[in-house]
């Protein structure tokens, strides 16, 4: 009965999500009308149970279950489910005014209240979310690396591909990140963003906009994203807005994705940075090298990790930026043909960053990585992405979080690392004809038959940290070495 799962869910929204009573009725008949139900519940639900949830899902499920039974498809459903907990959520009014609130006391308490929200309204699906698998990779020659499974975003299937051959397209909202998102509805084009919370920042001078992201990536992933829709960009004011996020909220770090196709980001038209609160493999990182100190004791370091990565560190933010800005400068210029980096060719620019910002005390810290994306015949993938022994693992964008030493990858491996262990056992043919996906896997399946102490999960870690290998734009060899070291003394002399 819709009716009683609205009670329930009105119930819930006053425990969990700070609906006043003078609002009850006028939400319940907003819910009876889009349900298609006459009434109100007027018997018992059980209001114990619902105080004591930390998260909506059996609500949801009711929800879901009730519109399939009424002749929904599951996107459908779930879109109502979504619709629902959007319209006992708070306004984004109030959701602004606590949070600014919150972090006029402490800015982590406020950080605290959005992520809170998120997950007691469905909008970050704690459940899911949790069910995705990590581990950590260790290495006696080398830094960690965390990989992770993730178990939690939807993957399109082929009915879902079908469908938008029929769905009307729109410019509205022009992409994931934009504004417009604030309580959208959602098609089998756009996802349903009714429950999602925003609130405005100030970064560089300009307005920008913190929220959550729903999957989860990594503890307290969140995305700061600029109110204009404009492409990435990196440039100085790239490193301006970074640390004054680090500055405002010193709890988290903040990262920008390069600004090129291959080595940047999924969502290249809209300016935006991710950031969150674990110390990733690469910040954890030790110098390996001071490379120029300042007078005002502003250090750059080469960091001794899998990419070339360089640590700008002090407490004067625009010499910490003007040091940036100097070797972005130098290394948009920069061409090593015996290296196979060009910085542009056939009028596409090849090289840029990946950054990062934090802070630590009074330090802040900018931290650049190298990328280039030029292609090649035997790389038409990318020269420094991963190659293609490796795309069977990974073979989406190495992007800042995988940069900074944790792998997302694809749920489909959580099957194939099965399969694979199983393979290991059978014959070519044989496992081909029960798998026949795993003709991606061969090398993996010949490496661990050679080898029977080797697993799959080793395997991967190994393969993952050869990726950032390949990432590397100057090898960790003499001759890569050299021409790194030259590098470096060019662009701060």
């Amino acid at each position: 009965m819709i009716s009683k799962i609205i009670a329930e869910l009105i119930y819930y929204a006053e425990n969990h999500l700070y609906l006043l009573d003078s609002d009850k009725i006028y939400l319940t008949n907003i819910l009876l009308h889009f349900f298609g139900a006459n009434e109100p519940y007027e018997g018992e639900i059980n209001k114990r149970d619902i105080e004591n949830m930390e998260v909506p899902d059996s609500i949801v499920s009711e929800i879901v279950e009730y519109c399939l039974a009424h002749g929904d498809d599951e996107k459908e459903a779930e879109r109502k489910a979504d619709f629902a907990l959007g319209i006992v959520s708070p306004l984004p009014s109030l959701v602004n005014g606590a949070f600014e609130e919150f972090k006029a006391n402490d800015p982590t308490t406020a950080l605290q209240f959005l992520k809170a929200l998120g997950t007691s309204n469905y909008y970050f699906q704690k459940t899911k979310v949790e069910r995705n698998k990590e581990w950590v990779a260790t290495f006696e020659d080398g830094p960690n690396i965390v990989l992770s499974i993730n178990l939690s975003k939807p993957e399109k299937n082929n009915k879902d591909i079908a469908k938008l051959l029929t769905t009307v397209s729109t410019n509205y909202p022009k992409c994931a990140l934009c504004l417009e998102n604030l309580g959208y509805y959602g098609d089998d084009k756009h996802a349903a963003r009714m429950t999602i919370r925003y609130v405005p920042l100030t970064l560089a001078g300009e307005r920008w906009y913190l929220q959550y992201s729903p999957y989860g990536y990594f503890r307290n992933h969140c995305i700061a994203f600029k109110e204009d829709h404009v492409p990435m960009k990196v440039e100085r004011k790239t490193f301006d807005r970074l640390l004054s996020f680090v500055e405002q909220f010193p709890a988290y770090f903040m990262g920008s994705n390069s600004d090129l196709p291959i080595v940047g980001g999924s969502i290249l038209n809209h300016e935006h940075f991710q950031g969150g609160s674990p110390v990733l493999p690469l910040f954890a990182s030790e110098d390996k090298e001071v490379v120029f100190t300042s007078e005002k004791g502003t250090k750059v370091a080469k960091v001794d990790y899998y990419t070339n990565t360089i640590r700008i560190s002090g407490t004067d933010k625009e010499e910490i930026m003007d040091l940036g800005e100097k070797i972005l400068s130098a290394w948009r210029a920069y061409d090593n043909e015996e290296l196979g980096i060009l910085h542009e060719s056939e009028g596409q620019k090849h090289n840029t960053v990946t950054s990062y910002a934090i802070k630590r005390g009074e330090e802040y810290q900018l931290i650049l990585v190298l990328r280039c994306n030029i292609t090649s015949e035997k790389y038409p993938d990318g020269v420094f992405h991963a190659h293609p022994e490796y795309h069977a693992i990974k073979k989406e964008g190495i992007g800042l979080i995988e940069c900074a030493g944790e792998f997302v990858l694809p749920a489909r491996l959580e099957r194939q690392m099965k399969e694979v262990a199983e393979s290991v056992n059978l014959s070519k043919e044989e496992y081909l004809k029960k798998y026949p996906d795993m003709s991606l896997f061969e090398d993996m399946i010949s490496a661990m038959k050679e080898n029977p102490s080797l697993d799959a999960a080793t395997y991967i870690n190994r393969a993952c940290r050869e990726i950032l290998g390949n990432v590397a734009v100057f090898k960790n060899d003499e001759k890569g070495m050299k021409a790194y070291d030259a590098f470096l003394k060019e662009a701060l002399k």
